[in-house]
């Protein structure tokens, strides 16, 4: 049924919850796991994020925008690694077309996955007002279903109950 999981990462601790659920989906499927990241329009916000992934001296302005790719790239690779031990086939994806909610959605239909699995941040009151969910945004733009992951929830193996 799930043949084709998009799986979308910003790298976070809580983003790592969701790799165990879009593995196990894609294992007991027979199917395979598409690992994408929505590089930001803003590198300068995501910039802590590649920060043991770039080079020393990669601010330079000149390089700035293909550094933030390396980095990316390496960190889809290090995800990648994770998801290939849990014993799923993955394949990774570097997207850049705008806000990552209208990213991850385009890229599910383009590259015609069956579900979409992401992480929620679970920001309340003030901060989401004000900042926005992306996986709320999500989960209303998708053009398929969507499994969101919360902090603590565990996938479980076979047999669990």
């Amino acid at each position: 049924m799930f043949s084709r999981i998009l799986l979308a990462t910003d790298f976070s601790e809580q983003a790592e919850q969701a790799y165990p659920w879009a593995a196990r989906l894609a294992v007991s499927n027979k199917g395979k796991v598409i690992l994408m990241h929505a590089l930001e329009d803003d590198l300068v916000a995501t910039a802590p994020v590649f920060a043991n992934y770039m080079a020393p001296g990669a601010l330079d302005l000149g390089n700035y925008r293909a550094e933030f790719r390396a980095g990316a790239r390496k960190a889809l690779e290090s995800a990648a690694e994770q998801l290939r031990a849990l014993g799923a086939e993955v394949e990774v994806l570097l997207v850049e077309i705008g806000k990552p909610s209208h990213a991850i959605a385009t890229t599910a239909k383009e590259t015609s996955c069956s579900v979409i699995v992401i992480s929620t941040h679970g920001r309340g009151g003030l901060a989401h007002l004000l900042l926005g969910s992306t996986a709320e945004k999500v989960v209303r733009m998708a053009p398929v279903p969507v499994l969101t992951v919360h902090e603590g929830d565990l996938a479980r193996a076979d047999g669990d109950e």
